[in-house]
């Protein structure tokens, strides 16, 4: 009679910690007030499964792959904590090139990830800037927009080893200043024909620099990727289940969809 008193009581706390989890809000992330404030100004309340475990990793400095479908979150995701390690970093030290690549595959997400930044930027009024370029860019605008240099570079990864060929960008400048690489739609990236721009970019990443992957699907490229470029990563899935879409996801399943294992290679 003993044990089947306990059961219950077992399950209830178990619901109330899942619960409690899932209420977190960007505060209890650790978000500074400014982003937080940014972010309800946009409407974003409470943070998506995937920004629930993968900002705190990306604010440790923790390499990270996160697969998650279209609409999960996952821009914010990244874009939010880089945004807030900026802000620690902005005036720290003199630097030659941008401390943070976000490299997408076409010209449109280029443009939409851009948008967010800048919008995010002015809502916290910070003193961090961000360009966007692309490959078709002449040289003479290249060089004016990497004038500075900016904080946040977004690009298509063709645009890097150009930049480097005209001596817009050089590798012991971006050794020397890279912070956070982005690889944002990481299972196009190479589909897309990206692979000898991302290879030819690898050997200049620092050492120290804090390598994201974002990704809708898991792939051969998407391994490919993180072979060559990340180290010790944090594995996160948000799997799909039937139709459900993950920005509709029942409460009752959300903290068991976000799976976190370590790859050590």
């Amino acid at each position: 009679m003993a044990e089947t008193m306990e059961k219950p009581e077992k399950v209830t706390e178990r619901e109330e910690a899942e619960e409690e989890e899932e209420e977190l809000s960007f505060e209890e992330l650790g978000l500074d007030p400014r982003l937080t404030r940014a972010l309800l100004k946009k409407g974003i309340q409470k943070p998506t499964p995937i920004q629930r475990v993968a900002i705190p990793l990306v604010l440790e400095g923790k390499d990270v792959v996160a697969r998650a479908k279209t609409g999960s979150g996952k821009t914010f995701a990244y874009l939010v904590p880089l945004l807030q390690k900026l802000f620690a970093d902005s005036g720290a030290r003199t630097k030659l090139a941008p401390s943070a690549f976000v490299l997408v595959p076409t010209r449109e997400l280029c443009q939409q990830v851009y948008a967010e930044v800048l919008s995010l930027i002015e809502l916290c009024r910070v003193q961090l800037k961000a360009v966007q370029l692309t490959s078709k860019m002449p040289d003479s605008e290249l060089r004016n927009a990497l004038a500075g240099p900016p904080d946040i570079l977004i690009s298509t990864p063709a645009c890097i080893p150009k930049c480097m060929s005209v001596g817009v960008l050089q590798s012991t400048s971006i050794s020397g200043s890279l912070e956070i690489l982005v690889l944002d739609e990481a299972d196009l990236l190479l589909s897309y024909g990206y692979e000898e721009d991302i290879k030819a970019l690898t050997p200049h990443i620092p050492k120290h620099c804090q390598c994201l992957l974002m990704s809708a699907t898991s792939s051969d490229d998407v391994e490919k990727l993180k072979k060559l470029i990340l180290h010790n990563p944090f594995i996160l899935t948000l799997p799909e289940v039937g139709d459900v879409k993950d920005d509709i996801i029942p409460k009752n399943v959300q903290q068991f969809w976000v799976r976190i294992m370590v790859l050590l290679f």
